[in-house]
């Protein structure tokens, strides 16, 4: 197996030196051809992200015509482009024709020719140079990924050990030895066990308008052992993924950084109250509550407007986040898929019954304060102080949690948005229900 590693690299270095010596510029003309096939497979990718939307051509002409913008060349042919044939198939994508795996090694000229008819219409919306690496790709840049992933089990046909070596020098500086250090995407290893085709496809040719470097130039038995040591990388972290969501629950953009759109969340019934601000309405918590209920829950603040989210406990992660980009949650471009993984995990793992700790008559804490003295005054009074009032920005924790116990349960549990506070999930219920009731019983006034 060394010998095949060993292999690779001498073959890298005597293609360099290669092009170092008389033969130069055949090798120069090589290189210009392998960057616009790997352009091509961008634009395949997504082609309007690959050239900037301020760089679309002739988007007015287009539209002036009543036409409809074209899609994703990857929407209709597949990530293994072998379309509703393929083995991508396979994993649900909707909307797939026939493949362009007929055209691999036809005639550039040719393939340029069907990118511009009535089918495809990219003339009015990409540049001659872009459709010549388009059709480049089309002819020179597919590959037979049936040989790479075994489509049953999803997994790539390589030797992960030899590519461990190529990820962590390679890959590892931005994607981090894990996979995740990229915090506005899913980690590398759910991506690659999802969607190896999709994988594969971006390790040839690299992310459209990114800084990936395409690995086209290494050989396809390389480029799968790669693919089969990211298809081992680890997923998120459950715990790390439940708090997280937990902090965007209460207030995403505090978490994420991201700027709110101006005005009412589109979901939001009615005016918000005096003196909330409107950015407020885009809040998780804003319309399902902090006890995860609703407008049929106990929180205090405010009645929230909406449907409880309790029913989707147990539910599949991947099924929920499907709903953060829908009209009625309007969250697209403001969650990365980080965000919407840690979010939705949240909601199907990391919400409870709150009737259960909390009183909703006399929102007392059901916990035993005098068991967890020791519990608050190690873990939260350096920050809060002894008596809940050493942070002056906000109100005394003893009134919070008075009036909003189930507001202060979550935040117990899972931390405060853009804040170091530790979460504690990971004490049983029962402590954090009491010190919830300890926090009850400090001062409710400066």
């Amino acid at each position: 197996m060394m010998k095949r590693f060993t292999g690779a690299v001498l073959g890298a270095i005597l293609g360099i030196l290669g092009g170092m010596t008389t033969g130069s510029g055949v090798a120069a003309a090589a290189e210009d051809e392998a960057a616009a096939i790997a352009r091509g497979g961008r634009l395949y990718d997504d082609w309007a992200k690959e050239i900037g939307s301020t760089s679309l051509r002739q988007v007015e002409r287009g539209q002036e015509k009543g036409k409809t913008r074209p899609g994703r060349c990857v929407e209709c042919h597949g990530w293994d482009y072998r379309g509703k044939e393929g083995a991508a198939a396979r994993i649900g994508q909707a909307g797939l024709i026939k493949g362009i795996s007929g055209k691999a090694g036809g005639d550039a000229a040719t393939i340029r020719a069907i990118l511009i008819d009535e089918t495809h219409r990219y003339r009015d919306y990409l540049e001659d140079s872009h459709l010549a690496d388009l059709a480049l790709f089309v002819a020179k840049g597919q590959v037979a990924m049936g040989g790479m992933i075994d489509p049953a089990t999803l997994r790539a046909k390589g030797w992960a050990p030899n590519g461990n070596v190529y990820f962590q020098t390679i890959c590892a500086n931005c994607h981090g030895n894990d996979g995740q250090a990229i915090l506005d995407a899913r980690p590398l290893g759910d991506i690659a066990r999802d969607n190896p085709w999709q994988a594969m496809h971006t390790l040839l040719n690299g992310h459209p308008n990114g800084t990936m470097p395409a690995l086209r130039v290494l050989d396809t038995t390389t480029l799968v052992d790669i693919l089969a040591h990211i298809q081992i990388l680890p997923t998120r972290d459950l715990l790390a993924s439940i708090v997280r969501g937990g902090r965007l629950w209460d207030t995403w953009y505090k978490e994420n950084g991201r700027e709110v759109p101006e005005g009412i969340h589109p979901a939001y019934a009615g005016a918000p109250p005096k003196g909330v601000e409107p950015r407020t309405t885009w809040r998780c918590k804003e319309c399902h509550g902090w006890d995860y209920r609703g407008r049929d829950g106990a929180s205090a603040e405010h009645k929230p407007s909406a449907k409880g989210v309790q029913g989707l406990a147990g539910a599949d992660p991947a099924w929920i986040l499907g709903k953060f980009d829908d009209a009625r949650h309007a969250y697209a471009g403001l969650l990365s898929p980080r965000d919407k993984l840690d979010l939705a995990t949240f909601v199907s793992r990391g919400q409870f019954d709150m009737d259960e700790y909390v009183d909703r008559i006399s929102r007392k804490s059901r916990g035993r304060p005098e068991r967890y003295v020791s519990h608050y005054q190690t873990i939260c009074a350096p920050c809060h102080g002894a008596d809940g009032r050493e942070i002056r920005a906000m109100p005394p924790l003893g009134r919070i949690a008075a009036n909003d116990p189930w507001r202060s349960l979550h935040g117990i549990l899972n931390g405060h948005p853009g804040e170091p506070m530790p979460p504690l999930i990971a004490f049983p219920r029962e402590a954090a229900v009491g010190i919830l009731a300890y926090i009850q019983t400090l001062p409710t006034q400066r």
